[in-house]
């Protein structure tokens, strides 16, 4: 009787009292699917949504910039094309107002060429460059109307400005901590994930993007507003970064492999990162990525909720929270089908 009793509860609570029981509980356990790789992720939670006027902007800027910027031949601005770099911010942006969806768009495709650029130089060679352009770009010094990269870096900051002196100021501020992270010593000291982290949120624009938001939407955030919402822009960085690490992997691999002497090209990247630490290969350190992701997007959205729920939330804060969302997911599949960063070797 007490043995019966014994072994029924030692069932309850998940335990076995025989090789024969636990051969019946593993066979069970069999029956279940087991953990097979996937290399492509569930998909995003965050709305995918592409701007109304999307197709005659990126129309009229494929042309302004194939003409006008100074690709080192003909191949490369065709692939400039194929890879639709416009219509990266008519996806991040689909709520922009449509008298600044234009400039919103172009100062985007500005930065991403420009790194382009910053990538086949030395830092010293990347600083001269960025040094050259900033005062261009506040308008302090008038450019070079027989270089590109001077006029159309002042031409476009020139109309934004026009546009909205403030929000530009704001855009200008991340543009700067963006470009001057992509040629700071410091990313060729990132020792750990935690650093490495810190300085990609800087060189990958997230703080640029953010802004660009707010210009585009014509949103005003006080101080308080932002100070309210640290914990969401943490999130909002962690997955900006680890999903344009992902999927721009492969893109920088082939760079460094073209200019293996360009320090602009060394590899900072959270794919190689983890791969490095844990022995992975970078197939599978992409696929643990895209679980953290995922996470994260969970936290996000939380996070998101958490704070519409207090009080104090002006329509211009709940429409930047919408707007942090759907660039997320704008550059999520943007960036899965751009040849930019899908080209095959």
């Amino acid at each position: 009787m007490f043995s019966a009793i014994y072994r029924s509860l030692w069932r309850s609570i998940g335990r076995v009292d025989s090789n024969y029981e636990l051969e019946l509980q593993v066979a069970e356990m069999r029956k279940q699917r087991a953990y097979v790789p996937a290399d492509k992720p569930p998909p995003t939670i965050f709305a995918i949504k592409c701007h109304p006027k999307a197709d005659q902007v990126c129309a009229e800027l494929d042309e302004y910039f194939f003409k006008n910027w100074p690709w080192k031949d003909k191949a490369t601005g065709q692939k400039f094309l194929r890879s639709e770099t416009n219509r990266w911010a008519c996806l991040a942006l689909p709520n922009a107002r449509d008298d600044r969806i234009f400039d919103a768009v172009r100062v985007n495709t500005l930065l991403f060429l420009l790194d382009d650029v910053a990538e086949t130089m030395s830092l010293s060679e990347g600083k001269a460059l960025y040094k050259r352009l900033t005062p261009i770009a506040l308008g302090k010094a008038l450019p070079d109307r027989n270089d590109p990269y001077e006029w159309m870096t002042y031409d476009i900051w020139k109309s934004m400005r026009a546009t909205d002196p403030e929000l530009t100021e704001v855009v200008w501020q991340g543009a700067l901590l963006c470009i001057t992270a992509q040629v700071d010593e410091a990313r060729m000291k990132c020792p750990d994930l935690g650093s490495l982290l810190k300085h990609r949120a800087k060189e990958a624009g997230i703080a640029f993007v953010a802004a660009v938001i707010r210009f585009s939407q014509a949103l005003h955030l006080t101080p308080a507003d932002i100070a309210s919402i640290s914990d969401i822009h943490t999130m909002y960085a962690l997955l900006g970064v680890t999903v344009n690490d992902i999927l721009s992997f492969d893109k920088e691999l082939r760079a460094l492999r073209l200019a293996p002497e360009a320090e602009g090209a060394h590899i900072l990247n959270m794919t190689q990162a983890l791969a490095n630490d844990t022995e992975l290969n970078y197939k599978a350190s992409k696929r643990v990525l895209w679980v953290l992701c995922r996470e994260w997007e969970v936290r996000h959205r939380q996070l998101v909720k958490e704070r519409m729920e207090k009080k104090g939330v002006s329509k211009d804060l709940g429409d930047y929270l919408e707007g942090l969302e759907l660039v997320l997911g704008g550059n999520e599949w943007w960036s899965w089908r751009t040849e930019r960063y899908q080209e095959k070797d």
